[in-house]
């Protein structure tokens, strides 16, 4: 067969070195032997073997049925090997789908089989919820039809289950075993034709096959057949040569029993058999809902650019027809007059945090796709944290190397062997490169902290950052805190310096008066802390979302969570030092904005929120498009003051009062905060931020017709250079 990789799980020592030894006799690659669960999820995230060998009993605290939960969640087959096959063991184990249960003590020809069957079949699979996945993008969706297939597939707890066997005192000793187990036997068939005919009229859960019948139809055309009806199949046979498997196991079977068999093998294959099915069908449903409510989605959102276009082109013609922009004054009055009373607001005081008696554990996950030139001063940075419990290091590391092809990979495997609090997880294709949120959705699956950290591969911070911004969470319905965010190449040219300024004045005006007014902030995904148990209310982060973190700040605020700013922790980023990256950055961000918009406006103005969060949540999604009207405002100010002789437009002076009212307040007094700034640079740097914000004018132009024409939603990463900046904590030695 292939050569497979494989992790063996297996605490007994002789025993796995004898494992391993048969495992290559027979061409698989034995990557490693682990003795603990918590080894096996390790390592099976790290270096995502084909197929996991997982004991029952391990060393550690950790049952082998709870690690095999864990790597089910990366979408890696487990195949359990163990001496145990009681009830309550099999309910256990059942709980991750596995995709075969060897029972002790067995021989080489049940071991490779079953290996054999469990790739294969999680093959299907794959192909499976690809077609589920395309019919669901092609369909609409119908949720009547859902519930009959679920309701008809999903099989009950007495299976009923059809023997096709040709020999009868075999089919009676099997009939007398099953029914001892528990299971309804409701026929049996000689023939591949009658087999097929029983299985239309019964529809049973389950068909155990053997390979040999009767007449010129044999058990593995016959599974074909029966498989397309989507009924599952265990072959139950006395063949295993290489040809009869490499045959059998085209049809993609459930299992592979080889006689002669003992009922223990007989019945843990028909249990876990009957499981994967279940939660087949429960994983397909559930994908295909997903699908169809993002292809709605994807629907409305290019209904709504089309339509908001549509009207400001409309009275953008109208006003440049007739000469008169003033519906332009009334429109920017609203960013004009909220823009300066959250720049009032921010001189309040923030509320103060509270201590943890017991601070809670942190998970640092961080998303890397080719970053081989940042993530090491990136992990070296966040190792050096000061964050402590009781003498011992109170947060871990986790590296989602997303799919990279460059040598991030080399990296962070030298990284590993220094930073003891690095755990990587490796996602290869097909599975990588669909979505940051699918990413940080891997690593929460591993974290075992009770709070979720982000960075992003060219972070650095002080080593005081966790001690600072941790405490923030410890308050009643806080399940968020978002840092201020720096960029340490600020001085490298122009664009970045833009891009410090632009984020001083969003942390230190916007983001501090909304939690000044009800801790109602929004988290953006550098430098950003949830809880544990709030994501795991919303179901982690919406691998489809643009911008994966201001989807989850709206679905936290929908369920009345609170999100916070910290100020006085900093995340040091790369600046983007170039425009035409810089540009395809902003055109990303704004559309997650517009995308956030469109999906849950609805949702916002339902849901069971205070009002005043209601009208800031929205301020915040169309942030970015009241500031391009704010430019667009003195565009049309300059034309009517440069080429009144030319052209004359009926605005009122207001126009150009309304845009400063709105601009320039917070933009001086955000940057005025940052420390090492004087008014009259304040001022100076705020002119120069104004010049810079004229591109956010076609910015909304390439958002809208991103948003029109694209036809499904991918994570397009910022590049990142590594280069130093002359800014941003230093490393220790």
């Amino acid at each position: 067969m292939g050569k497979a990789s494989i992790l063996v799980v297996e605490d007994e020592y002789i025993m796995a070195m004898d494992l391993q030894i048969k495992l290559e006799e027979m061409g698989y690659d034995v990557l490693k032997i682990v003795s603990s669960g918590e080894d096996a999820i390790k390592y099976a995230a790290e270096i995502r073997p084909d197929l996991v060998l997982m004991d029952i009993v391990l060393q550690g605290e950790m049952l082998g049925t709870e690690a095999a939960e864990k790597i089910n969640t990366l979408e890696i087959p487990v195949v359990f090997l163990t001496a145990y096959s009681d009830d309550k063991t099999l309910r256990q184990a059942k709980k991750s789908s596995p995709y075969g249960y060897i029972v002790k003590p067995y021989d080489n020809r049940l071991l490779e089989v079953t290996i054999e069957t469990a790739l294969k079949k999680y093959q299907a699979d794959q192909n499976d919820m690809d077609t589920v996945t395309h019919d669901a993008m092609e369909r609409p969706h119908h949720e009547k039809e859902d519930k009959k297939l679920e309701e008809s597939t999903i099989p009950k707890s007495s299976a009923k289950i059809i023997i096709v066997e040709d020999e009868f005192i075999l089919v009676m000793d099997i009939t007398e075993k099953l029914e001892r187990m528990g299971y309804e036997v409701v026929a049996s068939a000689a023939s591949g034709y009658q087999a097929i005919e029983e299985v239309e009229k019964l529809k049973p859960d389950l068909v155990l096959m053997d390979i040999v019948l009767q007449g010129d139809m044999d058990g593995i055309q016959t599974a074909e057949k029966i498989h397309a009806m989507g009924i599952p199949v265990i072959f139950l046979t006395a063949h295993s040569d290489k040809k009869t498997m490499v045959d059998a196991l085209k049809t993609a079977p459930y299992g592979y029993i080889i006689k002669p068999f003992n009922k223990n093998t007989l019945h843990s294959n028909i249990e876990m058999a009957l499981e994967k099915k279940k939660s087949e069908i429960q994983k397909q449903k559930k994908w295909g809902d997903i699908i169809s409510t993002k292809q709605e989605e994807l629907k409305m959102e290019k209904t709504g650019v089309f339509f908001i276009s549509s009207i400001f082109i409309s009275l953008a013609a109208y006003g440049f027809l007739v000469r008169d922009m003033t519906w332009l004054a009334y429109f920017l009055f609203v960013p004009a007059c909220y823009n300066l009373f959250l720049g009032a607001l921010s001189f309040k005081s923030q509320e103060k945090p509270k201590e943890f008696e017991i601070p809670p554990m942190v998970s640092i996950l961080i998303p890397a796709h080719n970053e081989e030139h940042t993530i090491e001063r990136c992990v070296r940075s966040l190792s050096q944290m000061d964050y402590y419990y009781q003498g011992k290091r109170n947060f871990e590391i986790i590296v989602i190397n997303d799919g990279s092809s460059d040598n991030t990979g080399k990296v962070l495997e030298y990284l590993k062997d220094d930073v003891e609090s690095l755990r990587i997880i490796t996602r290869k294709p097909p599975r990588s490169g669909k979505g940051k949120g699918y990413v940080l959705n891997d690593g929460v699956q591993i974290a075992q902290g009770e709070a979720i950290a982000v960075f992003d591969a060219d972070s650095r911070v002080a080593n005081d950052f966790l001690k600072k911004i941790i405490p923030y969470l410890n308050e009643d319905n806080v399940v968020g805190v978002q840092s201020r965010v720096r960029m340490y190449n600020k001085d490298l040219n122009l664009l970045t310096a833009m891009q410090e300024a632009e984020f001083a004045i969003f942390g230190n005006v916007i983001l501090r008066a909304r939690d000044i007014l009800g801790k109602n902030g929004f988290l953006g995904g550098n430098g950003q802390i949830t809880t544990r148990k709030a994501m795991k209310e919303i179901e982690g982060w919406d691998g489809f979302a643009v911008t994966e973190d201001l989807n989850m700040s709206i679905k936290l605020m929908l369920k009345g969570h609170k999100i916070r700013y910290c100020g006085e922790a900093e995340v040091w980023q790369e600046a983007v030092p170039e425009w035409k990256p810089f540009f395809r950055q902003r055109v990303r961000w704004a559309t997650g904005n517009l995308e956030t918009l469109f999906v849950y406006l609805a949702p916002i103005i339902e849901a069971k929120i205070p009002l005043y969060k209601k009208i800031d949540s929205v301020q915040y999604l169309v942030f970015l498009l009241f500031i391009a009207f704010v430019m667009l405002g003195y565009v049309v100010a300059i034309l009517n003051l440069g080429f009144m002789y030319i052209i004359t437009i009926n605005i009122p002076l207001a126009m150009g009062l309304l845009s400063t009212a709105a601009f320039f307040p917070g933009a001086i007094l955000g940057i005025y905060r940052d420390e090492g700034r004087g008014i009259i640079g304040s001022f100076v740097t705020a002119i120069e931020y104004w010049a810079y914000c004229f591109y956010l004018i076609p910015l909304f132009f390439a958002a809208f017709i991103h948003m029109i024409t694209r036809k499904d939603r991918r994570w397009a990463k910022t590049h990142h250079t590594g280069e130093e900046g002359t800014r941003g904590p230093e490393l220790k030695e």
